[in-house]
């Protein structure tokens, strides 16, 4: 596991006040994921569970089956999204959760798993107070993940299933902190400060806990780096790039500008996808069909 990003965080929050209690707090799951330990509240054990199956590179369907079916509101997520319009356009139905886990992949079976950890962290009662902030990570995330599917298609440089996933995990240390950090902690009850905290600290919290999970490398760092919009380097386009895209875009529509209007496409990293401004029109365009598909597909 990369640890930079520790050493990074570390030091920017001892320039901090030390009095700051959300701080220290973040700084102390910093190290707690830097150890391996993840600690999310009410997050499933099948979740978890269905997570080191499908990253054993021995399992089979047959395999991934038997774990996911120890959950059966995990397993009917995963027959609905392979029913679904997203996955799967025309053809019968599956009713078999191996044929279902076959059809869509392991790529979106973890989505499929983090979609539903997510329904069930919003739904937690002692998570009540958290409701709003985490249902607005909940949009973010299934926003982003609209977009990377639709840049993917448009590009054809990166995995749509991989993207898609990179997109739905994107800020998925936003969740981490506001779930660990105590509500009552001062920079917590300060929606500035709080904001500030967040995004500060938010990409390495996330990097750091898909490393945990042992999900692809790749969408580990793109999630650590998903908010470097200077990047610059030589070679074909990466998750990390089409990533950047994804959050910039979603940036730039929350702050009310149109489509037409981007400057993004001159991101080095939407050059190296082909995104021009035309395409990034079709991209935006698409993504909200696929925004509707996606919220039926994953609850």
């Amino acid at each position: 596991m990369s640890e930079e990003w520790v050493l990074s965080a570390t030091m920017a929050t001892n320039t901090a006040n030390q009095e700051d209690s959300g701080f220290s707090i973040v700084q102390a799951l910093a190290q707690e994921l830097s150890a391996g330990r993840v600690d999310l509240p009410s997050f499933p054990d099948a979740a978890a569970r269905v997570q080191q199956a499908v990253s054993d590179p021995n399992s089979t369907s047959e395999r991934v089956a038997r774990v996911v079916s120890a959950d059966a509101g995990l397993a009917s997520r995963i027959i609905t999204m392979a029913n679904s319009t997203l996955l799967h356009r025309g053809g019968d139905k599956v009713t078999d959760l191996k044929m279902a886990i076959t059809r869509i992949g392991y790529q979106h079976v973890r989505t499929a798993a983090l979609a539903y950890a997510s329904a069930q962290l919003r739904r937690a009662p002692e998570l009540k107070h958290l409701r709003p902030d985490l249902e607005k990570c909940w949009k973010e995330s299934i926003r982003v993940a609209a977009l990377t599917n639709a840049i993917a298609r448009e590009s054809q440089r990166v995995r749509s299933d991989e993207a898609m996933l990179a997109g739905l995990m994107h800020n998925i240390g936003k969740v981490y902190i506001i779930a660990r950090v105590p509500p009552d902690s001062p920079v917590m009850r300060d929606p500035v400060r709080k904001e500030q905290l967040v995004m500060e600290w938010y990409p390495s919290i996330g990097q750091a806990l898909i490393e945990n999970w042992n999900l692809p490398e790749e969408i580990a760092i793109a999630v650590g780096g998903q908010c470097d919009l200077e990047r610059n380097h030589i070679g074909p386009p990466d998750m990390q790039d089409l990533l950047i895209v994804a959050v910039a875009l979603v940036a730039q529509m929350g702050n009310g500008a149109r489509g037409e209007d981007n400057t993004i496409s001159e991101l080095h990293a939407a050059k190296l996808l082909g995104l021009d401004d035309s395409a990034m029109v079709r991209v935006m365009l698409e993504s909200q069909t696929d925004l509707e598909m996606l919220n039926a597909a994953l609850g």
